[in-house]
Order: C-alpha cells, then sequence, then structure tokens
C-alpha cells in the first residue's frame, strides 16, 4: 500500500485547461461540472495524483490515457480492467491524498478546524459522543484531535465499501486505540491507521488487508 499527498495552488486558467488534458475523461467532467473556481483546483490536483499513483505502480502513459472509471454496487470508483488497482482520494484545505494498494482501500482526509459538539451528537456512537463530553472537561485540544480522530477513522470506512456517509456513520464504531473499526450492521472489525504528518490535517486509511504504509510521500504536482 502506499499514500501520497500533494498540496494544491492556485491555478490561471490557462494552467487549468493544460492540466485538464492530463485528466481522466470521468475526472474531467466532473471538473467541468464545479463552479467554484477553488473546488475545481482541488479535483484537478486529485485527478494528476491518481495519475502520478496510476504511473508509479508501473503502468504506462498509453495505459492511463485509455483508462474508464467505473463504480462498484455503491458507486464507489475504480478503474476498469485493472482489478488489481485499488484507490482512494481525499481532499481538505489546501491538500489532497491517494491511497493505493491491491485490494480495496478507503481514506479521508480532513483539515482540523474549529467544530461543534453537535456534529458528535448526531453522527457519533453514544459511547464515541460521551468520551468527546468528558475529554473536553480536562483538556479542549486533545478532545479536537479525539473528534476529528473519529471523524477520519469513520469517513474512511465508508469509503473504503463505498457507500458513503448516507449509510450512517454512527454504525461505524472506533475502537478506543483507534486501531479499528466496527460496522455494527456487518459485525466485523475492520483495520486502520491514522497519520497526523501534515500539520494541521488528520488523515486515516482503512482497509481490510492491515498493510498500511508506514509514512505517506509528498509530492509537487505543479
Amino acid at each position: 500500500m502506499k499514500l501520497y499527498a500533494a498540496k494544491t495552488c492556485r491555478l490561471q486558467a490557462s494552467e487549468e485547461r493544460n492540466l485538464r488534458s492530463l485528466l481522466d475523461k470521468d475526472r474531467r467532467q466532473k471538473v467541468s461540472a464545479l463552479k467554484s473556481g477553488r473546488e475545481r483546483e482541488r479535483s484537478i490536483f486529485a485527478g494528476l495524483l491518481l495519475r502520478y499513483a496510476f504511473l508509479q505502480a508501473g503502468y504506462d502513459l498509453e495505459t492511463w490515457q485509455q483508462v474508464e472509471i467505473g463504480k462498484g454496487a455503491y458507486g464507489k470508483p475504480y478503474i476498469a480492467g485493472h482489478q488489481e488497482f485499488h484507490y482512494g482520494l481525499s481532499h481538505s484545505g489546501d491538500w489532497v491524498v491517494c491511497a493505493v494498494d491491491n485490494m480495496p482501500v478507503g481514506v479521508d482526509l480532513q483539515e482540523i478546524k474549529p467544530w461543534k459538539i453537535s456534529l458528535a451528537k448526531r453522527f457519533y456512537h453514544e459511547e464515541e459522543y460521551n468520551r468527546l463530553l468528558a475529554l473536553g472537561e480536562t483538556d479542549l485540544d486533545r478532545q479536537t484531535q479525539e473528534f476529528y480522530r473519529m471523524w477520519t477513522a469513520k469517513e474512511s470506512a465508508v469509503k473504503l465499501s463505498g457507500r458513503g456517509i448516507g449509510a450512517g456513520i454512527s454504525q461505524y464504531v472506533t475502537a478506543k486505540d483507534y486501531c479499528s473499526v466496527f460496522d455494527q450492521k456487518q459485525r466485523c472489525t475492520i483495520g486502520i491507521k491514522q497519520y497526523s504528518i501534515l500539520e494541521g490535517y488528520m488523515i486515516c486509511i482503512c482497509s481490510n488487508t492491515g498493510n498500511f504504509p508506514d509514512q505517506l510521500e509528498q509530492i509537487t504536482l505543479v
């Protein structure tokens, strides 16, 4: 398994047009549908990072240019015809990340920003919510870190399945040591690994293989 990260930047109109030509067809369509310039830039960088990861996996440019993105039963994207290449993408703030493996993988990146306890009450399991409340009485900084650890763990778990937040992330209960996620519906434990390597951000990878990288590789795309 590999984990790549790239910092985004503002793009001039000419740069945006040129970089779009490097993306897969599905990504180009997504970018065209976005009205926000910043969102287009993040999406472009996500597509460029996927391209980089694909080429790093040993594929050539000709193969990349023919890439078709398919969708699984729950909408999780995959590269058609390359069952040995699985990926997950996420972007937040100024960064995008891409995790790749030979088995399904989910990844989530979140910029650590001010948050409200009402979010935890709405989306978290009661046990997790109470844990956060207790931390709020003693250590607000740690409470924020724990909130984002839980959030990225849940997000990466639903991204692994492709179901998305609509599936109900409160069903995914993070273990106290943050080494696993428990899906109450399916009664299964899923391996996770957290990374706080990027200052001000939290990253989590979710996989059934447990073959997690020790570090991420930072890439300059533009």
